[in-house]
């Protein structure tokens, strides 16, 4: 019995964070900074980035481009504790500039806090 609520648990822990970077996903295709900020841990801190760093930076991005498109794939979730989880996930960033469209793919891993609001990203970007 313990062994099923643990599991069942971990499953909506997992679809949380899996509809959490599809969120990421959509706010940068849609070039949305306020999506993309609510997606973030109050405490963000990432080598010495903090939340309006990196919000900074994003907007910086989202300003570069004419249009963007972020798709994540080949996701990995591997759960520290109740309220901390890492996901390794490969991404494809399609951007266009000057009508031309290029492509970054990258694998990236993103540190994760479960705070009163749920899963949110709290490094790795």
């Amino acid at each position: 019995m313990m062994m099923t609520l643990l599991l069942s648990a971990c499953g909506g822990d997992k679809q949380d964070i899996h509809q959490l970077l599809d969120a990421r996903d959509q706010a940068v295709s849609s070039r949305n900074i306020s999506s993309y900020s609510a997606l973030l841990y109050h405490d963000y801190n990432h080598n010495g980035q903090t939340t309006s760093d990196l919000l900074a930076r994003v907007e910086a991005l989202f300003f570069q481009f004419d249009e963007m498109e972020m798709s994540s794939s080949d996701r990995t979730i591997y759960f520290i504790d109740d309220s901390h989880a890492q996901c390794e996930q490969t991404y494809i960033l399609r951007v266009k500039a000057d009508d031309e469209w290029r492509a970054i793919g990258q694998r990236e891993r993103l540190d994760l806090t479960k705070s009163a609001d749920g899963w949110r990203i709290s490094g790795g970007l």
